[in-house]
């Protein structure tokens, strides 16, 4: 499962790669997508853009150009994938939220049923 910050990075990378092979990507780009509410140093995301590699999400390969460094990235089948899972997520959380209210709700219900039920047989 992702945290908020690779989810970020692979909605970023996603939004890029879709329909292409693959794709040359700066680290300041992520760096700026990311930058009004999370500021992370280059370091940071390396280490963000290898757990998305782990995960089975993206290919990653260093380009060195003049001195600056770049990221070829191409989506793994995990990768492409991701928008389905991302839905699929959204969905299981709406489902256990309505499935909590439902139980809530009964519970509701039950204990209002118990109190009436003793309120009449101790015949207050």
């Amino acid at each position: 499962m992702l945290n908020r910050i690779e989810r970020k990075v692979m909605d970023l990378l996603y939004e890029r790669c879709v329909g292409r092979k693959s794709v040359l990507l700066a680290p300041q780009e992520i760096q700026e997508y990311l930058a009004p509410k999370d500021e992370l140093t280059f370091k940071q995301i390396e280490i963000v853009v290898k757990h998305l590699m782990v995960d089975g999400y993206v290919d990653v390969y260093h380009s060195d150009n003049k001195g600056t460094v770049n990221y070829v990235v191409s989506l793994k089948s995990r990768g492409e994938a991701y928008e389905r899972e991302k839905k699929d997520a959204r969905d299981r959380r709406i489902r256990s939220i309505g499935w909590k209210v439902f139980l809530s709700v009964i519970g509701a219900v039950i204990a209002t049923s118990v109190a009436i039920i003793i309120r009449s047989c101790s015949g207050s």
